[in-house]
């Protein structure tokens, strides 16, 4: 290498722009100027150091960029740009996404049982009950489609970021939680949701229940990678169903529809999903034509549920019902960052985002950040 000189560099941190001179060297193989000091400083690529960085992003999981720039400038005195943001966000993300894909490649390499499991680190002691649960929420993309409501228009994309989470309560009654969020196909999410379960205990815990809406993909998720788990039907979702053929009964009558839907609650809560799916049958038999089609409708979604339902034993045993837990989750992973007025995402900022706010949650910021994120992305 050959000295060529001093070249100054600027950064914002924390109290203000930092400007470093370094010496500067031009390596003979490559062609490429060297900058010895940056590596002595472990300095990463861009104007914005890490310590900066690292505070702005974690707010940044919490508000938008907008307050996040007020907040900056409140109480450091620092203004960055909303595009420097943007960039500190997809970096960062970016590898918490890359990091989580690599993983997730080592294990799906490995068939399922003993093999897989050794690869899998517990973090954690486990408790004597552990929930797990997983569920979709939408978000506005930057993709447009044609409107075929409005010709000549085009219309947002919405795209579905699934959340997992794993929760169990304590000796002293305190409740935690792990979540997970990706794009991914269920299996593959699957995979990331059972590698949680196991780093959080799953495997020695005495009971593991796994409860979630029914949807298609949530029931792969159970089938593929919990089989030995209870399950669960989310007991809000199911009354959600119950609700919605109450209205096409009842379309005009408030009073009516209320009067019905009560009483099959009073079903499902007294004799679970048999003694609703009997009541049902008895409706049935009593409203032909186009009642019954709503009818069938939810005895259609119902039946094929059944063993999923019997809610009089699961809060006999003192089990939690609903998913509550998931939907708050799910909340804190996409409704409060990713859904606020005008937000629109790409899939890499999407992912992104989603990754640094898993990480705060999971109390694994320090862990992350000490992997040198920024310096990894270069």
């Amino acid at each position: 290498m050959r000295h060529k000189g001093y070249q100054s560099r600027t950064m914002v941190g924390l109290d203000g722009p930092i400007t470093i001179r370094r010496a500067r060297f031009l390596c003979s193989k490559t062609g490429k100027f060297i900058f010895p000091l940056d590596e002595v400083l472990d300095l990463p690529a861009g104007e914005v150091t890490v310590s900066l960085a690292r505070r702005a992003l974690r707010l940044g999981t919490k508000m938008a960029f907008a307050g996040l720039q007020e907040e900056l400038l409140e109480q450091h005195d620092v203004r960055l740009t909303a595009s420097t943001l943007d960039t500190l966000m997809r970096q960062a993300g970016g590898v918490a996404q890359a990091d989580r894909q690599a993983a997730l490649d080592v294990l799906a390499a490995v068939a399922q049982g003993c093999s897989r499991e050794e690869l899998v680190r517990v973090a954690r002691e486990a408790p004597q009950r552990m929930y797990v649960s997983c569920d979709g929420i939408t978000y506005r993309t930057q993709l447009r489609e044609a409107d075929p409501e409005h010709k000549g228009q085009q219309r947002l994309i919405y795209q579905e970021m699934k959340v997992g989470c794993v929760y169990w309560e304590d000796a002293r009654g305190q409740w935690h939680k792990q979540a997970v969020a990706g794009r991914d196909d269920p299996e593959r999410f699957g995979l990331s949701l059972w590698q949680m379960a196991v780093q959080c205990g799953m495997l020695t815990c005495p009971e593991v229940i796994f409860i979630s809406d029914g949807g298609a993909w949530c029931n792969t998720v159970a089938q593929s990678y919990f089989k030995d788990a209870l399950r669960i039907l989310d007991w809000y979702h199911l009354v959600e169903h119950v609700w919605e053929a109450g209205r096409l009964l009842y379309p005009q009558d408030d009073k009516a529809q209320a009067r019905w839907v009560h009483a099959c609650i009073d079903h499902l809560y007294d004799s679970s999903g048999i003694g609703l799916q009997r009541h049902l049958d008895r409706c049935r038999a009593h409203r032909p034509g186009k009642d019954a089609i709503a009818l069938e409708d939810l005895t259609g979604y119902l039946r094929p549920r059944l063993v999923i339902t019997d809610y009089v034993e699961y809060r006999a045993k003192g089990l939690a019902i609903g998913s509550g837990m998931m939907e708050s989750t799910c909340k804190q992973v996409v409704g409060q960052r990713m859904k606020g007025p005008g937000m629109q995402w790409s899939e890499a900022g999407a992912l992104a985002i989603a990754q640094l706010v898993t990480h705060r949650l999971n109390g694994t910021w320090n862990a992350f950040w000490a992997s040198r994120p920024l310096q990894r992305a270069a």
